[in-house]
């Protein structure tokens, strides 16, 4: 298993249910077919059985008839040689019936008279009584079987002693020795009544009819069987759908989840681990412990020994200098049983979440701000003109005095750089008022980086922008997004006082537009980066502090974000993220004149919005 759970880390997860294994091919048919073939088998086997039956009886039917028929013959001709050569009479007769009926097969032999009186029976108590049932007709053949204890096969015909196959002179009534024979006699015809024991074939019968219940019977269980084991399949199948759905639904919920998570057994192994947990922690090894995160190690701890749901905010290190703040929720996994099996560990990447609660802070921090410079710019200002007017009365009633007039210029420009500082801190707090409208990025690029030429010049800073595609546009104030990007132009030539070289680069990107602008200087450190974009905090000699602070007002006030990544020693880059809207319409005029001074010199024009890269070099700009 762990095999598989390595595996998994770099894939979508571990596979619970490898142990099951598919099923055959004749699980997937539905029981109720193999039921309706157990059916019409049982249906084809019922009539093979009662066809059997019937045929059974027939051939003991015709096999008793077939014995009655040759006892009732010889008996014939037992009566017709006695009564011709020795002079039998009536107590002949009787004595041959009994004789007979002593046969193991046969249950008794009678002779009845026309009437159905019986007249002569190998059973003495039955002589004279009558015959409950109905004679044939001359020259027929009547059989039953009877009920009740004797259970006998009984045949009935005419009894015809006188005939012989050779031709006899002798009249019949001189041959028989019954009266009913004899002239003037009440009838003319006896029947001959044979019982015989059909045990035997009886007993044959019904042993066929227990082969065939045991036939049916293993039959039953085998099909009792078979739909047990089909309705065991067909669960099997439903349970192994439904827990193959369950996998797929937790697989792409676990999968897709934009937490990260992470589940590890009760030795520490982890066993599995998200898309999300991936992002968030880098390459895990493939036989990865929970000890190999530190940053998760105390929480595996204390829900080992507490077992309980833990919540907490740790921080997680990325390289070298980075860290991320995750906020985890722990809690431990148990087994059917109620065993501690591991625990699980959901976590989420609090970065966004951090700059955003920094920019709520930031934000608290400026309109507090907002509202003391409202409240004290014109307590300042009123003190301040007294004092400029005072120092032109101070220059107006001393014209020649030097020291005076020195005096009352420098109180006068100091004034001016106080009421320049007020005006600033009060167009920082002021609300700000756009003017939108689709702008081409091109062009708003080459003319911010015109303006900022000179100063790039004098610096030895070579400056290079690109715009992809080409006709990017998008809704904006010109005049304001031109002030965000020079606060971000000066400060980066700022940082390059022995020059570099500053990079602007503006495309689409999930939806925004991006606007990059980076320099080679000297950087920030990682103790400034959370405090750059404060009202009056600067690193500079001679700065103010706000320009960062109003870029950042600017940016927010078109819905963007703006935000900075600064190594010491190698650069700053910082970026800005509009909502994006597609292409200017064709009709838009630019608002910037499209000339932009280059390398070869001063007059040289281009398009404003021309592709990557448009360079200028200051220490080669000629001067007009």
């Amino acid at each position: 298993m762990q095999g598989k759970n390595r595996e998994d880390r770099e894939g979508s997860g571990p596979d619970m249910f490898d142990g099951l294994s598919s099923p055959g091919r004749w699980a997937w048919f539905s029981p109720w077919v193999i039921m309706g073939s157990m059916g019409i088998l049982a249906g084809i086997l019922l009539i093979l059985a009662v066809t059997n039956v019937h045929r059974e009886k027939e051939v003991m039917t015709r096999t008793l008839l077939s014995e009655a028929r040759t006892l009732m013959s010889s008996l014939e001709a037992s009566s017709r040689t006695g009564m011709r050569g020795m002079g039998w009479g009536r107590p002949h007769i009787q004595l041959l019936l009994e004789e007979t009926a002593r046969h193991a097969d046969v249950e008794y032999v009678g002779l009845v008279d026309a009437a159905g009186k019986i007249v002569a029976d190998s059973r003495a108590g039955q002589v004279g009584k009558w015959l409950d049932t109905e004679l044939p007709p001359a020259g027929g053949t009547a059989h039953r079987f009877l009920e009740g204890d004797s259970g006998a096969f009984e045949v009935v015909r005419e009894y015809r002693p006188w005939r012989h196959p050779h031709r006899h002179r002798r009249p019949r009534h001189k041959e028989c020795p019954f009266p009913c024979f004899e002239p003037g006699g009440e009838m003319e015809n006896l029947f001959i009544l044979v019982g015989l024991n059909p045990a035997p074939f009886q007993g044959a019968l019904r042993q066929d009819l227990h082969q065939t219940l045991l036939l049916f019977a293993i039959l039953f269980l085998v099909g009792a069987a078979g739909f047990i084991s089909l309705v065991w399949a067909q669960h099997y199948r439903t349970a192994r759908r439904s827990l193959l759905d369950i996998r797929a639904f937790t697989s792409t919920v676990v999968h897709q989840m934009p937490v990260g998570l992470l589940a590890a057994d009760a030795r520490g192994r982890i066993q599995a681990v998200n898309q999300a947990a991936r992002e968030i922690l880098g390459h895990l090894d493939t036989d990865a412990r929970i000890d190999d995160l530190p940053c998760f190690t105390p929480i595996a701890r204390r829900i080992r020994e507490e077992g309980t749901v833990l919540e907490e905010e740790v921080r997680h290190r990325v390289g070298e200098s980075k860290t991320l703040p995750l906020l985890v929720n722990a809690a431990a996994l148990r087994d059917g049983e109620g065993k501690a099996a591991g625990y699980i560990l959901l976590f989420k990447d609090m970065s966004n979440i951090k700059h955003l609660e920094e920019q709520l802070r930031r934000s608290q921090r400026l309109a507090a701000l907002g509202r003391l410079a409202a409240g004290v710019a014109h307590e300042i200002r009123n003190p301040l003109g007294s004092i400029k007017g005072f120092a032109a009365i101070l220059a107006g009633r001393a014209p020649l005095d030097e020291q005076a007039q020195r005096i009352s210029q420098v109180m006068q420009q100091e004034v001016e750089r106080i009421n320049r500082s007020i005006t600033e801190l009060l167009d920082f707090a002021r609300p700000t008022a756009l003017s939108l409208e689709a702008s081409p990025c091109g062009e708003i690029v080459a003319h911010t980086l015109r303006l900022v030429e000179h100063d790039a010049a004098q610096r030895g800073v070579e400056a290079r922008w690109e715009v992809i595609p080409e006709d990017l546009s998008v809704v904006l104030d010109p005049d304001r997004f031109a002030q965000i990007l020079l606060n971000l132009y000066l400060n980066a030539l700022q940082a390059m006082e022995n020059g570099g070289r500053l990079s602007v680069r503006v495309q689409e990107e999930d939806g925004q537009v991006v606007w990059t602008v980076s320099d080679t200087g000297r950087g920030i450190g990682e103790q400034d980066l959370p405090h750059v974009f404060d009202p009056y905090f600067t690193t500079k000699p001679k700065g103010v502090g706000l320009g960062l602070a109003v870029a950042h007002k600017l940016t927010e006030a078109h819905g963007g974000d703006i935000r900075v990544f600064s190594t010491p020693g190698e650069g700053t880059r910082f970026e800005i993220r509009l909502p994006g809207n597609g292409k200017a319409p064709p009709s838009h005029r630019p608002p910037f004149p499209g000339r932009l001074s280059t390398g070869a010199g001063e007059g040289e024009t281009r398009p404003g919005n021309r592709p990557y890269p448009e360079t200028f070099r200051g220490e080669k700009t000629a001067s007009p």
